[in-house]
């Protein structure tokens, strides 16, 4: 696959924009929010029960971008946000980075699922389960479960992507490591936060 085939791939980009954080210092604000853009293709790939989380991710990943002027980096955000006393105030700054260090985890979680021949199905339902579903309510819960039955196979989950098995596990294997340390530094920040439980919920009509 030539280097300008891999530009225009999810994947790929995917995968170069975690891997251009340099977690041994400091986080750029800028960068991650970067990063978060280039998560949120996956979301028009995985079925429609998961386009809530697609415009959940563009709001959180607003919010922080807004921040930059400000707080350049990720750990003068949650300082930023503890001195306030409004970490897990919802749609606050603070809160949101957390979020979006989950919707983060969730991805992986999946690609994690993927590598050792999980349906794509199951490797989402137990991403969901380890991550967002911790901090959805049951009935949230309960929908997003139920929705899943509509998800694609792996294979067309792969070719919508644009990738073949080798070539997913090449790039995924990639990612995998660049989102499992960053989100290992940021949750770093929330080592004495405890956070509450969303509040999201789910138009049923």
């Amino acid at each position: 696959m030539t280097g300008a085939a891999n530009e225009s791939r999810f994947l790929p980009n995917l995968t170069t924009a975690f891997k251009a954080i340099n977690v041994d210092e400091d986080i750029a604000t800028a960068e991650f929010v970067d990063a978060c853009d280039k998560v949120m293709p996956i979301f028009d790939h995985i079925g429609a029960v998961f386009y809530f989380a697609k415009h959940e991710m563009e709001t959180k990943k607003k919010t922080v971008a807004a921040e930059a002027a400000v707080c350049p980096t990720l750990s003068s955000i949650v300082a930023k946000a503890k001195a306030e006393g409004n970490i897990t105030v919802k749609n606050s700054p603070g809160r949101n980075l957390h979020r979006l260090l989950n919707t983060i985890m969730f991805i992986s979680a999946i690609f994690k699922g993927l590598r050792v021949g999980k349906t794509l199905k199951d490797a989402v339902s137990e991403a969901y389960d380890a991550t967002l579903g911790l901090l959805h309510a049951w009935l949230v819960r309960t929908g997003i479960k139920a929705g899943m039955i509509g998800l694609p196979s792996r294979e067309h989950f792969l070719q919508s992507i644009g990738e073949t098995e080798d070539t997913a596990k090449e790039h995924g294997e990639g990612f995998i490591e660049a989102a499992d340390t960053l989100c290992m530094a940021i949750s770093s920040l929330y080592s004495d936060v405890k956070m509450p439980v969303s509040d999201f919920k789910i138009g049923w009509n």
